[in-house]
C-alpha cells in the first residue's frame, strides 16, 4: 500500500480506493493533500487499455465470440484492475497534468 509523502503514514486500501475515485485525498494522519503519481496514473491506463482491449478485440475478430461475452469479460477486467491497483499506486505532494503543476 501507498504512503503518504509527507509523514510516511501507509495508507489503507478502503482509503487509496477513494483517492482514485476523487483524485485527491487528505492524509489521516498530518492532513496533506496528497495525489496519485503520475507514473502511477501512466500504468492503470497502461493496463487498461493496452494490455486487455488489444487482445481481447483480436480474440473477437479470430475466434468470433459474442459482444456479450466480450463486454462481461472487459467489466470484469476493469473491475478487478481497479480493485488491484490500489495496491501499485505511489502517491504525490503535487498534482501534474502534462507535465505542469496544478495547485
Amino acid at each position: 500500500m501507498p504512503r503518504c509523502q509527507n509523514c510516511g503514514f501507509k495508507w489503507s486500501w478502503k482509503e487509496v480506493l477513494m483517492l482514485s475515485v476523487k483524485g485527491k485525498k487528505e492524509c489521516s494522519n498530518c492532513h496533506k493533500r496528497q495525489y496519485i503519481s503520475d507514473k502511477s496514473n501512466f500504468w492503470t491506463t497502461f493496463l487498461i487499455s493496452t494490455a486487455f482491449l488489444l487482445p481481447m478485440n483480436f480474440v473477437h475478430a479470430y475466434y468470433e465470440i459474442s459482444w456479450l461475452w466480450f463486454f462481461l469479460a472487459i467489466l470484469i477486467y476493469i473491475t478487478l484492475v481497479s480493485l488491484l491497483m490500489p495496491f501499485f499506486y505511489k502517491l504525490s505532494n503535487t498534482h501534474k497534468r502534462f507535465g505542469k503543476t496544478i495547485e
